[in-house]
């Protein structure tokens, strides 16, 4: 009976449709990466652009520094913070913070979450997201544009191993400038198994205007050190990464291929206090 709110809301997400869309994919999320883009059903403030209800599930205060660098070029650069803490015994509020391209061309998104527990095994995220984009002609400014989106998304515990999470993005078709592009609009199912503390295996779907894609990930704890590899499709993509935790600091570092570019790399640095 207490799934029964997230089925709702999962045929309401499928019913929502697909779009066009602009902006640069600006989540960088270093753990999610490593799994195969499976950030759905994973939690932490860096994770609240994938899923704003994984923000309810942090147990500290915390405070995140990443970048990635697409297909290994500094010029594609997307560098990122995010935070996150108790705003009460239900609910938690986070922060994300983005910064994509240089002189000529660059993109902004600053977005705020508000995600607490409906129930005791569901919680729930609300995310409106501010986009900027700038384009100069090399002299001056040549124009900017700035709009604004809502995420929302869910997770809810099964059989204390299981989570069964989806997320929403844009789902009212923001659009960005005088053209009227819309922001991309993208769904993401997703189940996670927990066999032993943080030894996760998440298998999750998206859906976006480039179709569907299937994502797989696998992460597995060695002391202080966890070991993280995934996969996914259209393109397919293999990715690993490490999760290095001492005294409340956290090092990640992320890898993926690409059937035809050279790789892209991730990394962050997490303070929890």
């Amino acid at each position: 009976m207490r799934i029964k709110p997230a089925v709702y809301f999962f045929a309401l997400l499928i019913l929502a449709g697909q779009s066009g869309a602009a902006f640069e994919e600006l989540e960088i999320g270093v753990a999610s990466q490593a799994m195969g883009g499976t950030g759905v059903v994973l939690f932490g403030a860096e994770m609240a652009l994938f899923n704003p209800a994984a923000v309810a599930g942090i147990g500290d205060r915390t405070f995140t520094i990443s970048g990635r660098l697409p297909f290994s070029k500094i010029d594609f650069g997307t560098y990122g913070i995010d935070g996150a803490f108790h705003l009460s015994e239900k609910w938690n509020v986070g922060v994300n913070l983005r910064y994509f391209g240089g002189d000529l061309y660059n993109e902004q998104l600053a977005a705020v979450t508000l995600a607490g527990m409906l129930t005791g095994d569901m919680s729930f995220g609300l995310q409106p997201v501010i986009y900027r984009a700038s384009i100069a002609d090399g002299v001056s400014e040549y124009g900017s544009a700035t709009t604004m989106a809502v995420n929302m998304g869910f997770q809810v515990r099964m059989y204390n191993r299981w989570l069964l999470a989806a997320s929403v993005r844009n789902p009212f078709q923001a659009r960005l400038g005088e053209s009227g592009e819309y922001l991309r609009r993208r769904i993401d199912v997703g189940l996670r198994y927990e066999p032993a503390t943080d030894m996760i295996s998440a298998l999750t779907f998206s859906r976006d205007f480039n179709g569907m894609r299937i994502h797989a990930g696998q992460s597995l704890p060695l002391g202080f050190v966890t070991i993280l590899a995934g996969v996914q499709s259209n393109p397919v993509t293999i990715s690993g990464g490490l999760d290095a935790s001492i005294a409340g600091i956290a090092l990640k570092y992320a890898v993926i291929t690409h059937p035809q570019l050279d790789l892209t790399h991730q990394f962050g640095v997490t303070y929890d206090f």
